[in-house]
């Protein structure tokens, strides 16, 4: 029995590591939305580009 109950509680979480874990995963979540944030960025600056491109072109040809 001291044996069973010595392995449950190798098993228990240990609160601090828990605390850890879920510590680095909202972290993961935070970069992938600041990730997320730049993209739309990115594309937002790739329209704008795309416009100004086109706007150029057609002064050119008037």
């Amino acid at each position: 029995m001291d044996e069973l109950s010595s392995q449950i509680t190798q098993a228990k979480t240990d609160e601090k590591e828990l605390n850890q874990v879920l510590k680095k995963y909202d972290l993961d979540e935070e970069l992938a939305l600041e990730f997320s944030e730049i993209d739309k960025a990115f594309h937002q600056l790739q329209i704008r580009y795309q416009s100004l491109v086109n706007t150029r072109k057609f002064f050119n040809q008037q």
